[in-house]
């Protein structure tokens, strides 16, 4: 009898240890717990000819940003595939052009791999939470196809339910994402990927308070050492902003961001939590730039231009002018190789930023400003996206441009009434003397 991973498919190991710890380590990644990595490596321990071991481990790096580790371990499961199934492969073939930095052609191999093999979930998670799935201008719309096509091969799985949950929040249908995350929890207390859509759907719905004490309650019970913790502590920091308490987003991010075991998300997420309170006037004192800047030097690879656009943030508040030139240059590299938004879209945010920290609000409006609708391009869900469509508005406010920004908080807020633009648009109110109209 062969042995499986825990969605049924045959596994090329004739090691029960090394099945055991590989399907472990699906379990952790699929939920984001702790450990995933170690369990990987168990596996390989038990058999280090076990090409999707060391396939696990190198999605396990991806996720933390470590990109000579992740190719490391997707060369090692290249040279070990040759003897194993079609399908791992495959499978194998898909990660190794995402370790690669050609998004678009894993997700190209991913979508084409699971019409024959729709439980390989490993392969099905990194496609359906894939940052910017390819620089996509559809990328919302395709991602929700993507995922629910597949609900047939899962019926009622707890990983599933959460993977076509984060799909379904991020075009608005909260009720939806909301009962299979719920459904989810239930059947597996432990899911972060769960409990992560609900903090998306309470930001989105502005339950700003609701949302605080639903993933402080969790996060008591969720290991600090996990790859999401650093995350999910962004998500309560965000909260606290929302409400005006800055004091405590920043503790947080102390405590729980800047000292994460994950770099990558530490720099994104304390990239994307500190701009903030620039924008919002909350800037009390330099702010901890730099070890974000040191991080992104760190995480940052050829690709991956949604970490790119968050390093941007942290080399121009850090003042480091080479790095802002060597990532620059980098996108342009990228662009004269074909690349979807490298140029098109990444390019001027991270030019608009650079201008923003030096003061240009003109220019830093017009660069950001000419990829307004393209922005959600680089990745990420909306929350994370509309920190540009946020610099935008407090350029717009900055220089005077009152119609404009009145224009654009009003696009905003008939998306979300966020507690910020509200703000804002008593700022505009107040200097055009224009009555409510919302």
């Amino acid at each position: 009898m062969s042995l499986t991973d825990r969605y049924g498919l045959p596994v090329s190991t004739a090691s029960t240890v090394a099945a055991e710890r590989y399907q472990e380590g699906m379990d952790k990644l699929l939920s984001y717990s702790f450990g995933a990595d170690r369990a990987f490596a168990a596996a390989v321990a038990a058999d280090a000819g076990f090409a999707l071991g060391h396939a696990g481990a190198a999605l396990f790096a991806l996720f933390q940003g470590d990109g000579s580790t992740a190719k490391a371990a997707i060369d090692r499961a290249r040279g070990l595939v040759a003897g194993a199934t079609r399908r791992e492969q495959q499978h194998v073939e898909a990660l190794a052009a995402i370790a690669a930095g050609e998004a678009a052609r894993g997700l190209g191999l991913i979508d084409e791999h699971v019409k024959e093999f729709p439980r390989d979930a490993l392969l099905v998670n990194q496609a359906g939470s894939s940052i910017g799935l390819g620089g996509r201008a559809d990328r919302e719309e395709f991602r929700v196809a993507f995922v629910e096509r597949l609900a047939p091969a899962y019926g009622d799985d707890w990983w599933f339910h959460s993977a076509l949950a984060f799909t379904y929040h991020e075009v608005g249908r909260y009720e939806e994402s909301r009962r299979l995350s719920e459904r989810s929890l239930e059947q597996y207390p432990g899911n972060a990927n769960a409990s992560h859509n609900i903090a998306h759907i309470c930001y989105e719905t502005v339950d700003n308070e609701g949302g605080i004490a639903r993933l402080s309650d969790w996060l008591g019970g969720y290991d600090r050492r996990a790859p999401f913790y650093c995350h999910l502590a962004w998500h309560l920091a965000l909260f606290e902003l929302q409400c005006g308490r800055p004091a405590r987003a920043l503790e947080i991010f102390e405590r729980d961001i800047a000292a994460s075991s994950n770099p990558r998300l530490a720099m994104i997420d304390g990239s994307a939590l500190l701009w903030r309170f620039g924008l919002y006037d909350y800037k009390d004192g330099p702010l901890p730039w730099r070890r974000l800047a040191d991080l992104a030097t760190r995480v940052t690879r050829p690709g991956f231009i949604f970490g790119d656009v968050h390093a941007a943030l942290a080399y121009a508040s850090a003042g480091d002018e080479a790095a802002l030139s060597t990532l620059i240059a980098g996108l342009r590299a990228l662009d004269a190789k074909g690349h979807p938004i490298a140029g098109t879209v990444a390019l001027p945010l991270v030019q608009g930023v650079a201008a923003y920290v030096a003061g240009d609000h003109a220019e830093a409006l017009a660069r950001i400003g000419s990829v307004d609708g393209e922005i959600h391009r680089v990745g990420g869900s909306h929350a994370q996206w509309e920190l540009f469509e946020e610099t935008m508005v407090v350029c717009q406010l900055r220089l005077g441009h009152y119609d404009d920004a009145l224009r654009l908080l009003r696009r905003r807020l008939a998306y979300r009434p966020s507690p910020r633009d509200i703000v804002w648009l008593g700022q505009v109110q107040s200097a055009r003397d224009v009555p409510e109209t919302r």
